[in-house]
């Protein structure tokens, strides 16, 4: 592993030596960011971000949200279907899979907060703009974004021509791809602009039981209208309506790992032996997801006056999604099933000023949300300590979460010199939050309701089943413009992540001590030191340092094989160096590094007890490049691309057993495509994952039963890609 990393950084050095830098020519373009909520260069603040531009995702063929996470430092996603999708900052992630809880990387979609995991859909396309911002930025986007938030603003209808494209994508695994955009001016004060997606494709992890289908595909279809009307001269409606709809995706399967189990903690160690190989399932019956939900979003924008705007952004969100799996995996009967409805609505306006050496805004913000689920398991194997006799027993548990935000917040930066710039911000935030938690044990087949064997039903949750809390997060910063092409900055931040219920489907950890389903929030303070830099006009170079101190972290893990969230202490160090390069009009360049080292002092064990453990998937050490070469062809521009990442060692379970460990591993990606000398036509062929790298997205300890339940990411993917652009 040390010589690999000893090769990864020399190769990085050499390239760094020999092209003196690279991106690609759309990377080094000029990017306006909303990160502080209003339009500035990204060089011009005092952030860790990565922002991309909708031409430099055409350009860089990056069409998922995977593919953008390749190159910002220190992110990860794990995606392995349309049914989980987990972002991860700095090692900053929510593990748990269970579907009332909220993720401490906030996700945004043209201004709005997405709260439900479940909606967060990874296909980009019609996008205008994504932008990654690390390390807390509760002040402005709220209590739910200690670990830093992904912006995504979609292309709006801002243009009065009529414009469009149309591109389709065939591939590997049976990948078919269709999508597009039209719009243009409705009458002289109104746009509009329609984009629809549509992607099929079979999983790539093979069944090796007859009639069972192949897991993790894709089947689903996404819509979205953007309209834009001028009320007056200085007032603007801007709606946009997203429609999702995700339809039998061939989902819920595990790769089976024997592990046996610590006798000291429970945590699964390696042994030797698998059930399957690591790309292929043995589930006896066929996992799905359906997902339906559909996002509207009003901005209102009133410009008062040249130097105060007001602005209103209200959001409704409602889903419906319906997961089913084969927890056992095929070695023992273990269906999952769990079906939510989720629905929220929020309101945020803003007022802020622009003046000669002085900027603030202020605003208020409201959250009204609700979630429903159902979890139903089933299967001697798991219920035999509930008096189970067969397969046919069966354990429900139901469970409804309402919870209201209310927050007041403001923010004012003030010129103390022409090179010396003084922020703070605070956000004071309410949260109200309820729970209704029952569950249910019967025989099926017999009739018998095991409840008299083991009544977790009548476990009384009484005083933990209401949740008040009201704290602030704040944001005091300083930056030193040395001179225009170089920003210092140094910042402090107190972050907050409202408090929980780990809603638990086996009802054992409720059942040893209700309290368990409960955590409380987590407080995290922030201090961080970074530098933005144009080396010349073709190279930048942006780099950070910070150190992270929590209080009552979020840990997840499992107690009695059953999950939960629980509150420990933790501290985090590291790190991230962007460096941009484009020497010449054809040649460009992209290298990044991220620097992890962490520590949560007591994460539970099986047993009760705790161990001491890293974040999961944070690599002390992480690398990623993309290059990318041009020339003219027959009065077009014919482009080569490679791009790609490396990982050191890490853990991808939040308790580190032996069994999540993941040993280091470098992924490579290639790209070949043509541009037409109108720029209307563009064909492209690409492999991602060319090396055919095997690693793990996901890992459930399940020692004690002598198992791991693994997921692989994607294995080598070729495919083409035309699109036309009027």
């Amino acid at each position: 592993m040390r010589t690999l990393k000893k090769i990864v950084m020399g190769w990085a050095t050499f390239l760094i030596v020999c092209s003196s830098g690279m991106v690609v020519a759309a990377v080094l373009e000029e990017i306006v960011v909303t990160a502080q909520k209003r339009e500035q260069n990204l060089q011009d603040v005092g952030i860790s971000i990565t922002a991309l531009s909708g031409n430099q995702l055409e350009t860089l063929g990056m069409t998922n949200t995977v593919d953008i996470s390749q190159q910002v430092p220190g992110m990860q996603i794990q995606a392995f279907s349309a049914a989980f999708t987990t972002i991860n900052l700095r090692g900053i992630s929510q593990n748990n899979f269970q579907d009332n809880l909220e993720a401490p990387v906030g996700v945004y979609v043209d201004g709005a907060y997405v709260p439900s995991m479940n909606a967060i859909n990874g296909a980009l396309f019609d996008i205008d703009r994504v932008e990654v911002l690390r390390g807390p930025q509760g002040t402005l986007f709220g209590r739910n974004t200690t670990g830093g938030l992904v912006h995504y603003l979609t292309k709006g209808a801002t243009e009065n021509e009529t414009n469009g494209y149309l591109e389709v994508q065939a591939g590997d695994y049976a990948m078919t791809l269709l999508e597009g955009a039209v719009g243009g001016a409705m009458s002289d004060n109104a746009r509009f602009r329609l984009a629809g997606r549509w992607l099929q494709n079979d999983g790539y992890v093979k069944s090796v039981t007859p009639g069972i289908r192949d897991a993790h595909g894709n089947d689903g279809f996404t819509i979205r209208g953007a309209f834009q009307v001028d009320l007056a001269e200085n007032f603007l409606a801007d709606l946009r309506i997203a429609h999702s709809d995700d339809s039998d995706v061939p989902s819920g399967t595990y790769s089976i790992n024997f592990a046996g189990s610590d006798p000291n903690t429970g945590l699964g160690i390696p042994i030797p032996g698998r059930l399957t190989d690591k790309q292929k399932h043995a589930s006896t019956f066929e996992g799905y997801f359906d997902r339906e939900s559909t996002n509207t979003t009003l901005t209102l924008t009133w410009d008062v006056s040249e130097q105060l705007e007001f602005v209103s952004i209200t959001n409704k969100l409602d889903l419906d999604k319906v997961y089913a799996e084969d927890a056992g995996g095929g070695l023992f009967f273990f269906p999952y099933t769990s079906p939510t409805e989720f629905e929220s609505f929020s309101q945020e306006i803003r007022l802020s000023a622009d003046n000669d050496g002085f900027r603030w805004q202020a605003g208020a913000y409201y959250l009204d949300m609700s979630t429903e689920n159902s979890q139903y398991v089933q299967g001697v194997a798991i219920l035999e300590g509930a008096g189970a006799s067969t397969d046919s027993a069966k354990q429900q548990t139901f469970s409804k979460v309402n919870a209201e935000n209310t927050s007041i917040f403001g923010q004012l930066e003030l010129d103390m010199s022409e090179k010396v710039t003084l922020i703070a911000g605070v956000r004071w935030s309410d949260d109200d939050k309820d729970i209704d938690f029952t569950a249910t044990y019967e025989e099926l087949e017999a009739g018998i309701n095991l409840s008299q064997v083991f009544d977790i039903s009548q476990v009384s949750i009484d005083g933990i089943d209401k949740i008040e809390y009201d704290d602030f997060a704040a944001r005091l910063q300083i930056n030193y413009a040395v001179d225009e092409d170089t920003l210092i900055f140094a910042s402090w931040n107190r972050g907050i992540k409202g408090g929980n219920w780990s809603i638990d489907p086996l009802g054992t950890v409720a059942s040893l001590d209700p309290q368990n389903l409960k955590h409380s929030e987590e407080i995290l303070f922030s201090y961080e030191f970074g530098v933005k830099t144009e080396l010349s006009d073709w190279a930048r170079l942006n780099a950070s340092v910070y150190f992270y101190d929590y209080d009552d972290y979020q840990a997840f893990s499992l107690l009695g094989l059953t999950p939960q969230v629980t509150n420990s202490d933790a501290e985090s160090f590291g790190g991230e160096i962007e460096l941009t390069l484009n020497p010449s009009e054809n040649f460009d360049l992209l290298l990044g590094l991220a620097y992890i080292d962490s520590e949560v002092k007591a994460v539970p064990d099986v047993f009760g007890g705790t161990v001491e453990a890293e974040f999961p998937n944070a690599p002390s050490l992480s690398v990623n490049f993309l290059a990318r070469y041009a020339w003219d062809v027959s009065g077009g521009k014919m482009a080569a691309q490679i791009d790609g990442y490396w990982n050191d060692d890490q853990f991808v379970e939040a308790s580190n057993s032996a069994i999540s460990f993941e040993d280091s591993y470098m992924l490579w990606n290639a790209r070949l495509s043509y541009v037409t000398s109108g720029g209307d036509w563009t064909i492209e062929g690409w492999v991602k994952n060319i090396g055919d790298e095997e690693y793990r997205l996901y890992n459930l300890d399940l020692g004690l039963l002598g198992i791991a339940e693994e997921v692989y990411a994607p294995p080598r993917w070729w495919g083409v890609t035309a699109r036309y652009s009027f």
